[in-house]
């Protein structure tokens, strides 16, 4: 019998499971459900994927994700820009408060100078900075911390992706925040959430109880003529697919890929990011200088890595008694990180660990799709792909299956609208 193939056990596979009314088939290449939002578990400490923080607006989703992870906690978000061997709230164009006098100077005059132009979200990044926050924020914190975030030319780079992930106060409160502490909570994550429990892997582990999951079942070839999708073990007839992996992947597995397809796949790119997580014993906790913070950018050079991010801050059960625990997120475009061999030395340089503190234990995550470069190519090339796909019973979802910049509770929506389409149509072909 025919049925939905869902490839990819992550949190969109899942979800698209979870609200697909049979039948269904749901493979997995790996031993074990989750993908980038499985959690693990080294000498007391749990560690994710890099930060898995999750940012919910919708009251419906707050609900759904509670449920699953049995229980989430409410965090007010307390995140800092490091610069010049000093924090600045985020985000930083609207702290300019707490820089000293020649830069803020600079920051403000960048604003009041900058040139009247048409603002659209299709100019180059660069050039979208100048003109939404003046020179001044686009030196100092705009351009180096996004030139080491995306390991791209920003000038070929499109300011499509900032959306609701660049906070944009107006002229008015910036210049405010030059002489006056700002008091606006800016920003998408102002407030998150985080399971109480087994980090993001709790979320993952209360809906995997609720769908079934073939696990170590990678796809290899997906006929569209016969509609069969292999992989190494079986094969699956269906009816439709819903494919949560990496866009490049689902269109490398196809048999009789049309030449238009195949060249706008290869005009798709993205950025790889290797994340460095790292347990730390210490009788004093964690050094004064980040306690309660979540999380820290990092733009200047000095440091290679371009954020780290404090788990023990966000829950205490990331982290055994007398212990904290980091992650560090290093960006490439060739898969080389440079210096993130140093990453303690580096640390301890900025004073977040200390000399005397032990070190546990050290893992390192290589992830090599992170994030989507939106470029002036990436919307006319997905739009040939999905027409191709969507032609052909292929709902491709997800992070990298959308090839977008998104977030955990838009990967929920997401599936839920995919499993959604195909529940009528099912209906409509019972119903006939």
């Amino acid at each position: 019998m025919k049925k939905t193939v869902i490839i990819g056990a992550g949190i969109s596979g899942l979800c698209a499971a979870y609200f697909l009314k049979k039948p269904y088939v749901l493979l997995e290449a790996k031993p074990y459900a989750g993908g980038l939002c499985a959690s693990f578990y080294e000498n007391g400490f749990t560690f994710d994927h890099s930060g898995h923080f999750i940012h919910i607006k919708d009251k419906n989703i707050k609900k759904f994700v509670s449920k699953f992870s049995g229980g989430t906690d409410e965090i007010n978000r307390n995140a800092s820009i490091y610069l010049r061997n000093a924090f600045i709230p985020y985000p930083f164009q609207a702290n300019l408060y707490y820089l000293d006098e020649k830069t803020k100077k600079e920051c403000v005059d960048g604003i009041l100078k900058r040139k009247n132009v048409e603002i659209s979200a299709a100019m180059p990044f660069s050039g979208w900075s100048e003109a939404m926050f003046g020179k001044g924020i686009t030196k100092y914190f705009m351009k180096p911390y996004n030139q080491k975030l995306w390991s791209f030319d920003l000038k070929k780079m499109t300011a499509e992706w900032t959306g609701a992930f660049v906070p944009k106060p107006d002229a008015q409160s910036i210049v405010k925040s030059a002489y006056s502490k700002n008091k606006t909570i800016y920003g998408y994550n102002g407030v998150f959430y985080y399971p109480k429990q087994k980090g993001c892997q709790a979320l993952i582990d209360g809906l995997s109880k609720k769908v079934k999951i073939a696990l170590n079942e990678k796809t290899s070839k997906i006929d569209i003529k016969n509609k069969i999708v292999y992989t190494q073990n079986k094969k699956y007839a269906y009816d439709n697919v819903i494919s949560t992996q990496a866009l490049p992947e689902l269109i490398k597995q196809i048999r009789d890929v049309p030449l238009n397809v195949k060249k706008a796949v290869s005009k798709l790119i993205c950025s790889q990011v290797r994340c460095v997580n790292i347990g730390v014993k210490s009788s004093k906790g964690i050094p004064a200088v980040l306690k309660n913070k979540h999380w820290v950018y990092l733009p200047e050079t000095s440091f290679p890595f371009y954020r780290i991010g404090v788990y023990s801050n966000v829950s205490a059960a990331s982290a055994p008694k007398n212990s904290y625990s980091f992650y560090a997120e290093f960006s490439s475009r060739n898969g080389k990180y440079k210096n993130s061999e140093n990453v303690i030395k580096d640390l301890i340089k900025a004073g977040f660990i200390r000399k005397s503190d032990e070190i546990a234990c050290v893992n390192v995550i290589d992830m090599p799709y992170a994030y989507v470069i939106f470029d002036k190519n990436r919307r006319e090339s997905l739009e040939v792909i999905n027409k191709f796909l969507n032609k052909n019973g292929i709902f491709s979802i997800g992070r990298y299956g959308a090839w977008e910049y998104s977030f955990i509770e838009k990967n929920i929506k997401d599936a839920k609208a995919a499993a959604e389409i195909i529940n009528k149509m099912m209906h409509g072909r019972a119903a006939a």
